[in-house]
């Protein structure tokens, strides 16, 4: 049984980092204002007559969303949640792909331990002090030293 508009509104308003913003024709947008990219509509054109909404799904192909959002019209409660998640987490990611603070654990031999992490928009190689000794343009660059180093992940 599809969820009404005001199931809907409701299951969407326990995203309390999504605000909700009328537009026309009585339709609700919410957006993630923490969003790493310009992109900040999670849940678009909640409609009240035909309770349907669109969720953003940049993480799925572009030829299988409209506009890099999917029809939620027939979720379930638990389908429309997990769906906001998944948008969000999306819109948590820069351009590059990666959330602000994305961090890996390298290890050599010896056991010493090396991070890389993101800090838009660079790599920094950070010691276990949280000194840093590298930092790089690009991921693919900072593994490479990692590598030449004797790093491996």
């Amino acid at each position: 049984m599809m969820l009404t508009f005001d199931e809907k509104k409701q299951i969407i308003e326990e995203f309390k980092e999504l605000q909700a913003q009328p537009v026309s024709m009585n339709r609700i947008n919410y957006h993630y204002p923490e969003s790493a990219v310009d992109r900040t509509v999670v849940v678009k054109y909640l409609h009240p007559k035909s309770h349907n909404a669109f969720v953003y799904a940049g993480y799925l192909p572009a030829d299988e969303t409209n506009d890099g959002y999917i029809s939620v019209r027939d979720a379930s409660a638990e389908e429309l949640r997990r769906l906001i998640q998944l948008g969000i987490e999306e819109l948590r990611k820069t351009l590059d792909g990666f959330e602000e603070g994305y961090e890996e654990e390298w290890q050599d031999e010896r056991g010493d331990i090396l991070r890389l992490r993101y800090v838009n928009p660079v790599w920094a190689v950070v010691m276990q002090s949280e000194s840093i000794e590298a930092i790089f343009k690009t991921k693919e660059a900072a593994e490479s030293y990692l590598e030449d180093e004797g790093f491996f992940y």
